[in-house]
């Protein structure tokens, strides 16, 4: 009697499965970035909204964006701004993007009206109008940014720049060339923020005999960028409470096939997207669990003039495959 070999991959059907590592970077940022918009991180921009120096953050600057043609991206000083519904804290809610003025005439979000039609790119912050605006124009609009970013270190928008001082924004609305708005949002990175990186310390232990499940014990470094100290300690204290707890892990390609995913492939808004605790608590789009099995303080730095300060925090996930 013979018994056949299998020349298969385990546990593999596709290339287009939801893979391990991957999973647990999109999981985790939509688990930070939910968990902070609930506990009241987010800050409301309505017009006018002055910062500590004088800045207007409710007034948008033209940037130089060589993906699209001149004169059709202008950018907030703050990216990353919130989408999600139904946040609220302390009576307060993220605001609801209504619209655009440009030269004081009101053209309503999503997309504009009339002659000037606009995408938001809620990512990096930007509004792409589809023909030309000049430079001199006065555009302005209400918003709401995350006050602590979340990246993933294999986000593909290439190098990034770490942009400190983002309260006391340096540019000029008429010369793009000049100070941080020279930079385009999706290469700026605006503090606090963490950035999640999949370490390659990982380990297997059996979970049955006869079996080739595993308990699966995966690294995952959380590496956290604040302008003072008191942000760096309020982030990890936050996330070292997130200790022993069990996170739903959702199946990315089917959230985004099935048209639920928050924001579209251009950074507009999804109006069939659903928010993440409308995600993991729907059982036909989860995939597994992640036990947050430890955490640990790693190091912490800061730079020579006392302007950046980071650290480390090492999460240990373990979960069943």
């Amino acid at each position: 009697m013979s018994c056949e070999i299998s020349a298969k991959f385990y546990g593999v059907n596709s290339l287009n499965d939801n893979f391990y590592l991957s999973c647990l970077e999109d999981n985790l940022k939509s688990f930070l970035d939910y968990g902070f918009l609930n506990i009241g991180g987010f800050v409301n921009i309505n017009i006018p909204t002055s910062g500590l120096y004088d800045n207007t953050f409710s007034q948008l600057k033209y940037v130089d964006d060589p993906g699209h043609q001149q004169k059709r991206v202008w950018q907030t000083p703050k990216k990353d701004w919130v989408w999600e519904t139904g946040i609220n804290y302390n009576d307060s809610s993220p605001v609801n993007i209504s619209g655009v003025y440009v030269d004081d005439i009101f053209y309503p979000a999503p997309s504009g009206s009339g002659n000037l039609t606009y995408t938001l790119d809620y990512n990096n912050g930007q509004v792409i109008f589809d023909r030309d605006v000049s430079k001199t124009a006065n555009i302005n609009m209400s918003y709401s940014y995350r006050w602590c970013q979340v990246i993933k270190s294999t986000n593909n928008d290439g190098w990034k720049y770490l942009q400190n001082l983002t309260y006391q924004p340096n540019d000029s609305i008429s010369t793009p060339s000049i100070g941080d708005n020279a930079i385009i949002s999706k290469h700026r990175v605006q503090m606090p923020c963490i950035v999640i990186e999949i370490a390659s310390r990982n380990k297997d232990a059996p979970y049955e005999l006869g079996s080739l499940v595993a308990f699966r014990d995966q690294d995952i470094i959380l590496n956290i960028y604040t302008e003072n100290i008191n942000d760096l300690n309020t982030i990890m204290d936050i996330i070292r409470y997130q200790k022993d707890r069990t996170i739903n892990l959702y199946d990315i390609k089917k959230v985004v096939n099935l048209g639920l995913y928050g924001l579209n492939g251009d950074g507009s808004k999804n109006d069939t997207g659903l928010n993440y605790s409308d995600i993991i608590n729907n059982s036909s789009l989860l995939w597994n669990k992640l036990f947050v099995k430890d955490i640990v303080f790693v190091e912490t730095k800061k730079n020579s003039t006392g302007t950046i300060f980071w650290c480390i925090l090492r999460i240990t996930g373990q979960t069943i495959l």
